[in-house]
């Protein structure tokens, strides 16, 4: 009895389960919930071509994207005091995926609005960024594992730093081309991943880019390259509108990479890819050291 008793207190266990419960509660409560207000929405036409701030009611947009980022910012902060950052990270962008998949499909978004809806998708871009560099630091600081000077310290470093601009513009190129490779299609599945894709590659190249910054910096450079994509990705079809209009590229398919990822998706990306890319450089690396060792070892013997 006692020993079963221990077993259920059992702090590591509870951890195992609220690594599971917290993101399962973030897919199937809170993200359908914080997707309802965008499911709302209408383009002016009445139809469902519509984002959050390219539609006939742009404020309930934007309080869409307020709603959004507290609850993720919340959510997700607790999930982390309870687990580990990385599983807060998780709630969060289970939930902005949700509300990310509400929004129209890129295709008949520029079929519909034609080369009209870029400027207001940098509009909205600037929008969620804002948003999205408060989700950030919300979960930075509201998980408990950082407090406010040793995050100002890493921002000096990661964005403040004389090779930060090159650094970010490193991640903003990266992320256009991991766009190009997932991105081919205007269906809005391959928009989110496009944006989670191109937030994995511009992860990796930052890393790659500056191996003396530690892997915090490293992750809040590859957020402010991810968060500057927001923006440059509909402006970009201002000089590349796919062979023609956008419309007409958006008809014919020619219309793919960047201009299809929307800044919700880019959010997305920032709380999920960009997690994905520091794993992936840092088992590449762990690896990498483990047999230059290994090496050294035989080498000595």
């Amino acid at each position: 009895m006692v020993c079963g008793r221990a077993q259920v207190n059992d702090p590591m266990m509870n951890t195992v389960i609220l690594r599971w419960l917290l993101p399962t509660s973030a897919l199937f409560v809170f993200g359908p919930l914080v997707a309802l207000p965008i499911s709302w929405l209408h383009d002016p036409t009445g139809g469902d071509a519509a984002t959050p701030l390219l539609s006939g009611a742009p404020v309930l947009g934007i309080v869409s994207i307020v709603l959004i980022a507290i609850v993720a910012i919340a959510g997700g902060a607790i999930t982390a005091r309870f687990t580990a950052p990385g599983t807060g990270r998780t709630f969060a962008g289970l939930c902005v995926a949700w509300a990310a998949m509400r929004t129209a499909s890129s295709w008949t978004l520029f079929e519909i609005h034609g080369g009209g809806a870029i400027i207001p998708l940098a509009i909205e871009g600037l929008i969620v960024a804002a948003a999205g560099a408060a989700v950030v630091l919300g979960l930075t600081l509201g998980g408990g594992f950082h407090t406010k000077e040793t995050l100002k310290a890493d921002l000096k470093v990661a964005i403040g730093s004389p090779n930060a601009a090159i650094g970010i513009v490193i991640g903003v190129a990266a992320g256009i081309v991991g766009t190009v490779f997932v991105a081919i299609d205007g269906g809005r599945g391959q928009s989110l991943a496009g944006g989670y894709f191109g937030a994995v590659l511009a992860a990796v190249a930052v890393q790659l880019a500056a191996q003396t910054i530690t892997p915090e910096q490293a992750r809040l450079r590859a957020s402010a390259s991810v968060l500057a994509l927001m923006v440059i990705s509909p402006l970009i079809l201002l000089v590349m509108p796919g062979g023609g209009s956008v419309a007409e590229a958006a008809r014919a398919g020619s219309l793919v990479g960047p201009g299809l990822v929307q800044p919700l998706d880019w959010l997305v990306g920032i709380l999920l890819g960009v997690p994905t890319g520091m794993v992936w450089v840092g088992s590449v690396s762990e690896k990498a050291n483990q047999q230059a060792a290994n090496q050294a070892r035989r080498s000595v013997r």
